[in-house]
């Protein structure tokens, strides 16, 4: 009988001593965004080394972490040019690589556009809002303001305008939304 416990205990200690844990692999994943990327590192994994290098295997940045349960680690690639890096972690044990793209947010210009009715009115077309809160003002040729209209529309509109004593040619338009501005004018 004693031969038996100690059997079981040792086959239970040789279990124990297995590591189950997971994978580099497993509990690592890459997640990017323009010119920057978060590493999301969901179990303890102990010391790890991250690495990052260009398209030459040039080594860009070399950081040391302790990760100690769930973590994101965020980078910003915003000071190096566009193009495609690998980032690589290590461990004591295995290494991971993942390849990256960094490139810039492209800015999308305000689109407006102004098209005459008759003498004294004029459609308003902008399109590709992304936030409500557009601002148009109407000017005089002198730069004085007629008008201010605010409209709070999202993705676009279109807005018919009409002018009692001024022509067209008397006036212009700055259309403004998300610091972006676009002047009209009319010839």
């Amino acid at each position: 009988m004693k031969a038996l416990a100690t059997l079981f205990l040792v086959i239970g200690m040789s279990y124990s001593s297995f590591a189950w844990d997971k994978s580099l692999k497993e509990v690592s994943s890459v997640e990017t965004q323009e010119q920057r990327f978060i590493i999301k590192l969901a179990d303890s994994i102990g010391k790890v080394r991250i690495s990052i290098y260009d398209k030459n295997n040039f080594i860009i940045s070399r950081n040391f972490f302790t990760v100690d349960g769930p973590q994101n680690i965020p980078f910003n690639l915003s000071s190096v040019p566009e193009g495609q890096y690998r980032v690589k972690l290590e461990t004591k044990e295995e290494a991971q690589s993942f390849e990256i793209n960094s490139f810039k947010k492209v800015e999308k210009k305000l689109l407006a556009y102004a098209k005459p009715i008759d003498d004294n009115s004029f459609n308003l077309k902008v399109l590709g809002l992304t936030d409500s809160g557009t601002e148009v003002t109407i000017y005089r040729t002198d730069h004085k303001v007629l008008l201010k209209d605010k409209i709070q529309e999202e993705g676009g509109f279109s807005k018919n305008y009409k002018l009692k004593f001024l022509k067209l040619h008397q006036v212009y338009l700055k259309v403004e939304n998300e610091g972006k501005k676009k002047f009209l004018y009319f010839d």
